[in-house]
């Protein structure tokens, strides 16, 4: 009977071993399950952060396509200015031939009004001089 008493002993040993093996399991296991709750936890917070940088980073997009859109409209207005400042610099040119054309014109009209005053002046002094001249011979008559 020793030997059936000892495997007994043996095996409520065992039993009891596998018994407590058996609750730290169940420790263990109510550890992990914590731990996956934990996880999964963090993981959807991580999922909402991710969630949020991913809006942000449409907005973002959406921004930097809204500052090059800005860009390119800056530049199709700086080209409309460019335009416009040549259009004035050629009409200015124009604008500048015509006036020296025109100053080149009056100048020659003075020119012609002095020469035409010189013999108005030549005219009038000879008429002057006739003038004169019909007096003595009305007054040489008169006598």
């Amino acid at each position: 009977m020793d030997t059936t008493d000892t495997r007994l002993r043996v095996l409520e040993t065992d039993v009891a071993k596998f018994r407590l093996a058996n609750e730290e399991n169940k420790v263990i296991n109510a550890g992990i399950l914590e731990v996956l709750a934990d996880l999964r936890t963090e993981v959807s917070g991580i999922r909402t952060e991710m969630s949020e940088m991913r809006a942000d980073m449409d907005k973002l997009r959406t921004g930097q396509d809204e500052l090059r859109a800005g860009q390119d409209e800056l530049r199709a207005g700086q080209d409309e200015l460019r335009a416009g400042q040549d259009e004035l610099r050629a009409e200015m040119r124009a604008g500048h031939a015509e006036l020296r054309e025109e100053i080149s014109v009056v100048k020659r009209s003075v020119g012609n009004l002095e020469l035409s005053m010189k013999r108005v002046e030549g005219d009038v002094a000879e008429l002057k001089a006739g003038h004169i001249e019909l007096r003595h011979l009305v007054a040489g008559l008169v006598k």
